[in-house]
């Protein structure tokens, strides 16, 4: 059997609808992101590294927060970053992050969002993006959902749809659910100070985008859960059917948003 893949997973970009559940994620998810980043004390001339960048909603913040700076969006594939138009600061790099390294201690901020949670040993990779970073002042933002709600009632029929999109995304992306709440703890091992950790929790039946993310996620996951026999097609659609109750509400994930400061003196963690 082979090891699980983010490239050859269910979240692989070849995959149909991969790039609206990506323009739909970056929709719920960059304000967060966004807000986190602009509470930072970056220079007006930020040199920044997204990890994973996706279909590239925050790297166009960036680009338009710091136009004296440069940005560098990298991506396993990078189809869809390519796809679009950027500004002459903004460069496109092909890299995969637990093989590739980017410039030692040359970037104010590094971001990896929604990332290391499905790569594995993601301790050792904080410890990579931690060398990346500008010696006494870089700052690197890891962001990671975990599902912390599967257990807290509701519906048992929509438990059990979210309860076999983790398992579908353990078994096919090697996905770790547990990794977002030790990213705290993986910054301070790697020597980096100043840890913050927020988390935001999406409840779906509250705002019809996150409803419209979660239905995307649904349908990409529907064919791998029916043939692998993680859930009957009964099971999905009785689950499914309830966001189309009145008045529904159900936690669905938390995100773990953590930010720290590489200190002066710091060789970029542990190994």
């Amino acid at each position: 059997m082979s090891e699980p893949s983010y490239a050859g997973g269910v979240l692989g970009h070849h995959r149909p609808g991969e790039a609206e559940r990506l323009v739909l994620l970056e929709a719920t998810c960059d304000p967060t992101s966004a807000a986190l980043i602009d509470r930072l004390p970056l220079p007006r001339d930020a040199v920044c590294a997204v990890v994973g960048a996706g279909n590239g909603g925050l790297v166009q913040h960036l680009a338009d927060r710091f136009p004296g700076g440069r940005v560098t969006a990298t991506d396993i594939d990078t189809g869809f970053l390519l796809a679009r138009s950027w500004p002459r600061h903004v460069s496109v790099v092909r890299h995969d992050v637990t093989t590739g390294e980017l410039s030692a201690g040359a970037y104010d901020l590094v971001h990896a969002r929604a990332v290391l949670t499905h790569l594995p040993h993601p301790e050792r990779l904080v410890v990579r993006l931690a060398r990346w970073l500008r010696p006494g002042s870089g700052r690197l933002v890891v962001e990671d959902p975990t599902y912390a709600h599967l257990d807290t009632g509701g519906p048992a029929a929509f438990t059990t749809l979210l309860r076999g999109c983790a398992d579908l995304l353990q078994r096919v992306q090697g996905t770790d659910h547990t990794w977002a709440e030790r990213s705290p703890a993986a910054l301070r091992a790697a020597g980096l100070v100043d840890v913050t950790v927020d988390r935001r929790t999406a409840v779906v039946g509250d705002d019809p985008m996150e409803d419209a993310y979660w239905r995307s996620c649904f349908a990409r996951a529907a064919p791998e859960l029916i043939a692998r026999g993680v859930l009957s097609a009964a099971q999905l659609a009785r689950g499914v059917a309830c966001l189309d109750r009145p008045g529904f509400r159900h936690p669905t994930w938390t995100v773990v948003s953590c930010s720290a400061r590489r200190p002066d003196g710091a060789r970029g963690g542990q190994r």
